[in-house]
């Protein structure tokens, strides 16, 4: 590996780093001119060690490059980005609203959840109406209560709409959620406790202890939050099949 540069202080500085950090010995040695009749040095370092050393200088950059992307994009969140309240009429939204293009595309090229980009009344808009892309965005900026609050308010939001659903169900309806509901506790019923992580282990015991127990209620019993309570149980659900 050679690092070529017009500073003799830099040079001698490399050589310096390349023996503190990596136990490595480099050779340093002038390399021509360049264009201005400056002296050029190379530092020369060889064999598997700096193969080595070169890759994890990479793996380092590639590390602040992501952290560089996270931090602009919640600089762009909090001067141009919104979210609206899950179970609401408008449903899932996350937005970046601003009048540069070159912002909005640049904000939606540094965002791991893909996002459309749109123009609206004279504002370029990168969004996503996708609950995924939603808590990936606010977990890629460190808003991990925000994902939090945001998952179980769509749980709740989710529950109200079922609610409001089945208050429109004759008894039919009624007799095949209840048919369900019984489906769905025997299929809990084949797992093996034994083989189930302690949390799922913990959840399964407790749904086949309480069958007729609520969310609110087996969240209680277990000392979780209504989110987390969901969580196990939706994972059980398709453990079981």
């Amino acid at each position: 590996m050679t690092v070529r540069t017009s500073s003799a202080a830099v040079a001698r500085a490399a050589v310096r780093l390349w023996r503190s950090e990596f136990g490595l010995d480099s050779r340093l040695s002038p390399a021509g001119r360049d264009r201005f009749g400056r002296t050029r040095y190379a530092v020369r370092t060889e064999g598997n060690g700096a193969i080595q050393a070169a890759d994890e200088l990479r793996f380092a950059r590639a590390s602040r490059a992501a952290a560089d992307r996270t931090a602009y994009l919640r600089g762009a969140f909090q001067g141009a980005g919104s979210v609206t309240r899950p179970g609401g009429r408008g449903g899932h939204h996350l937005e970046f609203v601003h009048r540069d293009e070159d912002f909005v595309r640049r904000v939606a090229a540094y965002s791991r959840a893909p996002l459309n980009i749109a123009r609206r009344r004279g504002r370029w808009v990168a969004y996503t109406k996708s609950a995924d892309g939603i808590t990936t965005v606010l977990a890629q900026m460190g808003l991990n209560d925000a994902v939090l609050e945001y998952e179980a308010r769509a749980v709740l939001g989710e529950a109200k709409a079922n609610a409001n659903r089945v208050t429109n169900f004759d008894a039919a309806n009624a007799g095949r959620t209840a048919t369900a509901a019984a489906r769905q506790q025997r299929a809990l019923e084949t797992l093996d406790p034994e083989l189930l992580p302690p949390a799922l282990r913990e959840m399964l015991e407790l749904r086949l202890e309480n069958p007729d127990a609520s969310l609110a209620e087996l969240a209680r019993l277990g000392g979780l939050s209504k989110s987390a309570a969901n969580h196990r149980l939706r994972r059980l659900v398709e453990l079981a099949g």
